[in-house]
């Protein structure tokens, strides 16, 4: 096996796991783990966060909004030090986020995060979240095409 596949092929395993163990399994103290201690996470209009306590800080205000949150696989792909993987995350809004109170609605959208990794962790993600769906759903913002 060429090491160019075999070092995909482990970094998308590491994106799974971290996918699991932290999202999936709501554990965003463990991401810490799995980052280089110079991580940055983009986010898109959610700004740009430097440091593994702070991305830790992120996820715990995410994960706590949508504390029963799951996000499912739908494609993936690895090259090199670059890992792409589309998701369907579907969760429930029962704690705060975003500055808004918890509504008990049911929320669904669909993220493509793309991870850099490093030495066996990830170094950077992007991160781009349908973040309109997520606000509709919540009941706070309803897109004109949808009125």
């Amino acid at each position: 096996m060429n090491a160019t596949i075999s070092t995909a092929e482990t970094n998308l395993s590491l994106a799974r796991e971290y996918l699991e163990q932290v999202f999936n399994a709501h554990r965003p103290e463990l991401a810490a783990e799995y980052l280089t201690p110079n991580v940055k996470w983009h986010g898109g209009t959610l700004g740009t966060i430097e440091g593994p306590d702070n991305v830790v800080a992120l996820l715990r205000g995410f994960i706590g909004g949508l504390p029963d949150l799951n996000a499912v696989e739908e494609d993936a792909l690895a090259q090199g030090d670059l890992v792409a993987m589309r998701f369907v995350i579907n969760a429930t809004h029962d704690g705060p986020l975003f500055g808004v109170p918890a509504t008990g609605n049911h929320v669904q959208w669909t993220a493509v995060d793309i991870y850099r990794m490093e030495d066996g962790k990830i170094a950077e993600e992007w991160a781009a979240d349908d973040l309109t769906a997520i606000l509709h759903d919540m009941g706070v913002y309803s897109p004109p095409w949808l009125s």
